[in-house]
């Protein structure tokens, strides 16, 4: 057997597939020693959690010591930056006699990170972070009895799942069991089919523009004095007549989550940016691809008061539709209703659940635009599918565009119009060390079939 088809088998026989994203954190929960606070479930469970951690202590990790990836891999770093988590695991490695005798500029231009050593780790972006952990847990091998990585199928653009396999062939290399544990279908390069969408209406459309000009941002400084300097970044200016569903593609760290938060006046910037329909122009709203980590660990009820207008009922109404859209793709799969939460007894809910919320205050709102950066995050690929189809069904009856953020291959036959981003190689400012890198923004028609 060739030894790439060895991989493939290990890699199948290594993960395990799960209908919802609360079965699989419980998984993953399980093989950490229950050692990471669940933030999923609201700040009591969490607090709870963490009151636990405390006062039993790491002592489960004596003599076991464990490697592991979150669904979010940002949880499992803990220093400033790159560099730092990079010299930390091989700190604690070289204790060991199977440590890398590399130095961590190499780890680092070994995953693609080897521009991002200084830089806080709060301003990588998603695909970074991923990179940085993967990196990190390929030089915990050395001292690691086993590894556990939650959605290792969702994080990675096709160019860049080579890093993942490097990981995974690492540990099968040196005899450490791996526990891959995916949620159905994260796995899948198949664009939707007409099949798994609603059956009328899935082809309206509604026109919008995006409006950039003379976009400048610039990322703080290192936390390190001895490597200070900052990021500037430029994007293209751009003014265009889209259709919604839009999408938004480009290769990992290539700018797409950043142009969203400018869009939705997220982050600080110098320039023009706006998005909408006719004269109606403005900011944007943004669902972040960790919604876990945007609700801040308040209660679904704070969550459905979000709206500046305050008004809760509203909010749940827009909910409630967002949901009945979904259910009827859902049944027509004919999947279970699993990822709905027991909210009326119990006040418990579930990621889907949060999501709809979330996305319906944003709608409540004065809005010009939603966007929905990596929508499949939690989801099964049904799931997620019925969810995407639901909201721009709702949205679009408000009159709201939608954008898509992803970089999965499932969405561009659903999309109306596609905007695809690439970051130019970065530019270093002798003089001072500062960084520079534009950001190229290329508008496609509707894709064809």
């Amino acid at each position: 057997m060739k030894r790439k088809d060895k991989i493939q088998n290990a890699l199948k026989q290594s993960t395990r597939y799960f209908e919802t994203y609360e079965e699989r954190e419980q998984a993953f929960r399980e093989s950490v020693f229950s050692l990471i606070p669940r933030k999923y479930l609201g700040p009591k469970v969490f607090w709870k959690d963490f009151g636990r951690i405390s006062r039993d202590g790491f002592s489960q990790l004596k003599g076991n010591p464990i490697a592991y990836i979150s669904s979010n891999p940002r949880d499992c770093l803990a220093f400033g930056t790159p560099g730092q988590v990079l010299s930390a695991a091989q700190m604690c490695a070289q204790q060991t006699d199977k440590a890398i005798s590399v130095s961590t500029k190499t780890i680092a231009e070994a995953f693609g990170i080897q521009e991002n050593l200084y830089q806080p780790v709060r301003t990588l972006s998603g695909g970074e972070t991923v990179k940085l952990a993967i990196a990190k847990t390929f030089i915990t091998a050395a001292y690691s009895t086993r590894l556990t990585i939650a959605s290792p199928f969702s994080w990675l653009s096709h160019d860049n799942v080579h890093y993942f396999r490097k990981l995974f062939d690492h540990y099968n290399e040196l005899g450490i069991p791996v526990d891959l544990l995916a949620l159905e279908g994260e796995d899948s390069a198949e664009p939707i089919e007409s099949g798994e969408g609603p059956d009328s209406g899935s082809d309206e459309a509604l026109d919008f523009t995006i409006f950039l000009k003379d976009i400048h941002i610039r990322f703080g400084t290192s936390f390190n004095s001895a490597h200070s300097r900052e990021t500037l970044i430029q994007l293209d200016d751009l003014t265009t007549d889209l259709s919604s569903p839009c999408l938004f593609v480009g290769k990992n760290g290539q700018g797409k989550s950043l142009i969203a938060k400018v869009l939705a006046g997220a982050i600080p910037y110098k320039g023009i940016a706006r998005v909408g329909t006719d004269e109606n122009t403005g900011p944007a709203r943004l669902l972040f691809q960790d919604v876990i980590t945007q609700t801040l660990l308040r209660s679904f009820n704070s969550l459905a008061a979000l709206s500046c207008l305050n008004n809760a009922s509203e909010a749940m109404c827009i909910f409630e539709k967002i949901l009945a859209e979904y259910s009827k793709l859902y049944k027509k799969a004919n999947l279970k209703e699993s990822t709905f939460g027991d909210g009326e007894n119990t006040g418990s809910h579930t990621l889907l659940e949060i999501k709809a919320i979330l996305v319906a205050t944003r709608l409540l709102e004065k809005r010009y635009a939603l966007i929905l950066d990596e929508p499949d995050w939690g989801l099964t690929r049904e799931a997620s599918i019925a969810l995407v189809f639901a909201i721009i069904q709702v949205a679009h009856d408000l009159g709201v565009p939608v954008i898509l953020i992803s970089h999965k291959p499932w969405w561009r036959s659903i999309a109306k119009s596609i905007i695809h981003i690439e970051k130019s190689p970065v530019i270093t400012n002798n003089k001072n060390g500062d960084r520079f890198f534009q950001i190229r923004l290329r508008r496609n028609g509707k894709p064809q079939p």
